[in-house]
């Protein structure tokens, strides 16, 4: 290994203003804290954001990180920010020139000779007809990922990894009013349509375990990582046994399931997204839950999603992931959250049943 690679310990997680990329940022720091392993302990995180306002930063910087603000179209900028970086996991923006940043970002993670380039993309990116007309206007998002996993390939050749992953269970915290107040899942989508949803805590944890995996792999010809993991649960289930899981996990037995339109959607998270409750990240003090909170067998203020990231671009996004599931291209499961992990992800019915009383605080 050369001298000047020995300089390069820094980790950087782009997007650290979104849902992604602050649960990862805490993850890594809380391996830091523990000594967990060799990457915890010889590399230092930096966490690239658009803007520090508003999103609890200071819980990371507590905690070592440093959290830089920048314009990833700003490509001289982009470098001083990738100063001394061996490791780039890159979220791509939910944003009108998402597909031009995240090309200056990989670009400029080429020009810095970074060793290990991570990309995060949503399962389904492959099943979009891309040649036909109506694809790429309903998909057009979407397909936006596909593309930029394209990039990454062709810059990174054998030292990248690409991780698409089914939505997060935590995204139902923008629905527990409507599930606690009203005890129904409204979304846009068929109730015979079958798709996935994984706990964010078992996603990050996955994300460490590669990591710490590609570091303890360095220099040897033969590597245990793939190019591309898709991290789902163990079996897809159509909407209306998906509410009938929530349901149970959270003693709510009579949950029912009702198909709405992409517009009454938008119009609800619209209304969430300006909701008090989810203006900042909850403190918890509950000590019979500290030990639970810590392993990240329940959600914390680091997995509890915010208003702001129900922006217009990522409502978009989240609209044409229903599409998919609409359309049968999410019906996917794979092992590889299972192998990654040494264990069953949580199930749908156990997640909810686990933070039971987080949902609870929405009556």
């Amino acid at each position: 290994m050369s001298a000047n690679t020995n300089t390069r310990n820094v980790c950087i997680i782009t997007n650290g203003d979104s849902f992604l990329g602050f649960a990862m940022a805490y993850r890594m720091l809380q391996a830091q804290k523990k000594g967990e392993d060799n990457f915890a302990v010889e590399h230092k995180l930096r966490v690239l954001c658009r803007n520090r306002h508003g999103y609890g930063f200071n819980l990371l910087e507590k905690m070592g990180a440093d959290v830089m603000e920048v314009d990833y179209k700003d490509e001289e900028k982009l470098r001083q920010a990738l100063k001394d970086a061996r490791t780039v996991a890159l979220i791509p923006e939910k944003s009108h020139d998402s597909l031009k940043e995240a090309e200056h970002m990989i670009k400029v993670s080429h020009y810095h000779k970074v060793e290990f380039f991570c990309m995060h993309s949503f399962v389904g990116v492959d099943r979009i007809e891309e040649r036909q007309a109506d694809e790429q206007h309903k998909y057009h998002n979407i397909m936006k990922l596909h593309k930029i996993e394209k990039m990454v390939k062709e810059h990174f050749h054998e030292n990248h990894c690409i991780v698409r992953h089914s939505r997060f269970n935590q995204y139902f915290y923008f629905m527990a009013p409507q599930i606690e107040g009203e005890n129904m899942l409204a979304l846009p989508v068929r109730e015979n349509a079958k798709w996935g949803c994984i706990d964010i805590n078992d996603v990050t944890n996955a994300i460490y375990k590669l990591a710490s995996m590609e570091h303890d792999g360095r220099g040897k010809k033969s590597s245990k990582m793939k190019k591309l993991y898709e991290f789902t649960p163990m079996h897809t289930m159509t909407s209306k046994e998906i509410a009938r899981e929530i349901g149970v996990g959270l003693g709510r037995e009579g949950l029912h399931f009702k198909e709405i339109s992409e517009h009454q959607m938008k119009e609800y998270l619209r209304r969430m997204r300006d909701d008090k409750r989810f203006k900042e990240r909850p403190v918890h003090h509950e000590q019979n839950w500290r030990e639970e909170i810590e392993k990240l067998e329940r959600d914390g203020p680091w997995s509890f999603p915010l208003g702001k990231y129900l922006h217009d671009h990522a409502v978009e996004m989240m609209m044409e992931g229903w599409h998919l599931a609409n359309a049968d291209k999410q019906d996917i499961c794979t092992n590889d959250l299972k192998e990654i992990l040494n264990a069953e992800p949580r199930s749908v019915k156990e997640y909810f049943k686990k933070n039971r009383d987080n949902f609870k605080e929405f009556k």
